[in-house]
């Protein structure tokens, strides 16, 4: 059974039917590139799968999007819980206002996934996002005083701390100059054996590069989805082949 599933999923901003009956299946431990135009859903539809339009009071999604077979939509799941199963990484690097230790530390202490030695688990996602070395004679230090880049796999760090079987990226590079860019693309398809990622991208050649598989949206529809190398080489829409070639969007 796939780990994330998507079935009959609608979402409206008030009036605006954002999201419009997609259903999918994501492969586990690949990674999924989410493309399309500015405006057609990437994003409401990353953040509908956990659960971040439960924030804004003026959004309604039916549908299901099933977890290891479990809605996280029905009545009895916990909302927090789903978001630290599913993690994101967003678009901006927005590290705690605390040391760069307590960031990474900050999850496993409130979920109680520490097992006594904390230490050990910071150290430990601090080396797989390639940190450690960086910063490991400075982790009382404040996390605001490192670049952007070292921010931005400092958060992804601490989203791994949790241990979620789903992360999910909202163009999680677009802030960064193009060399921190490559580092963390290239820590995202280092990851992909061990968790689902699902990645949403407006640079097409991003996806090419990374994408095991691809959603194609337009207008809140998903038009095509498949395999990357399929999708790419041999798109079977003709708006998908339009996109493509650079020809609309």
């Amino acid at each position: 059974m796939p780990s994330l599933s998507i079935h009959n999923l609608n979402v409206w901003y008030g009036a605006q039917h954002a999201i419009k009956d997609i259903s999918v299946d994501i492969p586990p431990r690949q990674i999924t590139a989410v493309i399309g135009p500015s405006g057609c859903g990437k994003s409401t539809l990353l953040k509908s799968l956990n659960r971040l339009l439960d924030l804004n009071e003026r959004v309604r999604v039916e549908g299901q999007v099933l977890l290891d077979g479990d809605n996280i939509y029905a009545v009895d799941q916990d909302a927090t819980e789903i978001r630290t199963r599913i993690g994101l990484l967003a678009q901006k690097p927005f590290p705690l206002p605390m040391s760069i230790f307590d960031n990474v530390a900050y999850g496993p202490r409130i979920h109680g996934l520490a097992n006594g030695n904390i230490q050990a688990v910071v150290q430990s996602q601090l080396e797989s996002v390639g940190l450690w070395e960086e910063v490991k004679d400075r982790l009382s230090a404040p996390a605001s005083g490192l670049s952007v880049g070292q921010q931005q796999r400092l958060c992804l760090a601490r989203t791994l701390a949790v241990q979620p079987e789903v992360l999910l990226c909202d163009e999680s590079t677009a802030s960064l100059d193009p060399i921190s860019a490559r580092g963390v693309e290239s820590l995202i398809r280092n990851i992909k054996t061990h968790y689902t990622v699902i990645m949403v991208t407006h640079d097409i050649d991003q996806a090419r590069r990374v994408a095991d598989y691809v959603l194609f949206m337009w207008l809140g529809e998903l038009i095509e989805h498949g395999p990357a190398q399929q999708f790419f080489t041999a798109p079977a829409q003709p708006l998908s082949q339009a996109y493509l070639a650079r020809e609309v969007g």
